[in-house]
């Protein structure tokens, strides 16, 4: 093997120029993973379902299942009544005899109940 005397001046003013670019290809890198994830959330957004509830409508709510029932109990339990509705996505809920539901539930846990 052979070796290339080593030119000292060379290497130095080579590793400045790296130096000096290092700023812009951090630029760049920053720059493309902006774009990545704007893309990769515009996906996700297109895919989301949006779901709006008017108050007064009927709604089915997903089933909490315990791990004693099996795969055959019901996925969707109700129908409820919308009682409320926040800013934020999620409904104050009551039974059909006017029980109030303990807590609010987010709108992906509901779906529409069709009569």
């Amino acid at each position: 093997r052979t070796e290339q005397p080593l030119d000292e001046e060379m290497n130095d003013e080579a590793l400045r120029e790296e130096l000096d670019l290092v700023d812009e290809i951090r630029t760049g890198a920053s720059l493309r993973e902006a774009t990545l994830k704007q893309k990769i959330a515009a996906r996700h957004d297109a895919k989301v379902i949006k779901r709006n509830f008017e108050v007064g409508s009927l709604v089915l709510r997903r089933n909490a299942k315990d791990s004693h029932e099996g795969k055959l109990a019901a996925n969707w339990e109700g129908p409820y009544r919308v009682r409320g509705k926040t800013d934020n996505g999620t409904y104050f809920l009551e039974n059909l005899q006017g029980k109030e539901l303990p807590r609010p539930w987010n709108a992906q846990k509901l779906k529409q109940y069709y009569i």
